[in-house]
C-alpha cells in the first residue's frame, strides 16, 4: 500500500519475473522487443505468455510482474491497477495483456472495470475464471496463455493465416498416455 501511495510499483512479494525496456529482471526469457505489454500476477504464466507471443511473431514492450498475491482480497489488485495505467501511458505499448492466477472475484471485477476504460486494447487471461457477457464488453478474454498470446498478436495486425499455431499431436499424446500405468507417478 505504501508503494502505491508513493506512485511506485511493488513487484512482489512472489514476483519472479519482469522485462523492463528489454532488460529481464529475475527470471526472464529471451523474447523479441515489440508492442505488447504484459501485466502478470503469475510469474510462470507471464513467462509462458511472453514466449508464446514471441513464437507467434510478436514482441514484448514491458512485462510487469505484480506477485501472485496482488489479485487477492487483501492486496486488492493495487499493482495490477497501477501497471495498467503505466502501460496505458507507455508509448512502446500498444496492446496490454493481463494474466493472473485465480483472482478474488471482487478484485477481478475492479481490475476488469479499469481495463474497460483503457484506451488501448486489453486481453485478459484470469486462470480459472470464466468470463461473462458483462466482462467481455470492450475486452478480449482468453482461457489460457496460447489463446491470450494469439489474441494479442492478432491485435497487432498479424494475419491468423500466417501463423504456425502448433496444433497438438493427439496421436503421440494417446500413444504415450497408453503406456502409463495407474500407479505411475512420474514420466521421463
Amino acid at each position: 500500500h505504501l508503494a502505491h501511495e508513493k506512485g511506485l510499483l511493488m513487484m512482489g512479494p512472489d514476483c519472479g519475473t519482469a522485462i523492463i525496456n528489454g532488460a529481464a529482471l529475475c527470471f526472464g526469457n529471451a523474447v523479441r522487443r515489440g508492442n505488447i505489454g504484459i501485466i502478470g500476477a503469475s510469474g510462470t504464466g507471464s513467462q509462458e505468455l511472453s514466449v508464446r507471443i514471441h513464437e507467434f511473431g510478436g514482441g514484448i514492450s514491458q512485462l510487469i510482474g505484480t506477485g501472485g498475491r496482488d489479485m487477492s482480497e487483501k492486496i486488492g489488485g493495487l499493482m495490477m491497477l497501477d501497471a495498467i495505467s503505466m502501460l496505458e501511458a507507455d508509448p512502446q505499448t500498444e496492446i496490454i495483456t493481463l494474466i493472473s492466477k485465480p483472482p478474488a472475484p471482487a478484485v477481478a471485477r475492479k481490475v476488469l472495470e479499469r481495463a474497460r476504460t483503457c484506451h488501448k486494447p486489453v486481453v485478459v487471461c484470469f486462470l480459472g475464471r470464466e468470463s461473462t457477457p458483462a466482462d467481455e464488453e470492450g475486452l478480449q478474454f482468453a482461457r489460457g496463455t496460447k489463446e491470450a498470446a494469439l489474441k494479442a498478436v492478432l491485435l497487432t495486425g498479424v494475419k491468423k493465416e500466417s501463423l504456425d499455431l502448433h496444433p497438438l499431436n493427439w496421436q503421440l499424446i494417446e500413444e504415450v498416455r497408453s503406456r502409463l500405468t495407474p500407479q505411475q507417478k512420474y514420466i521421463r
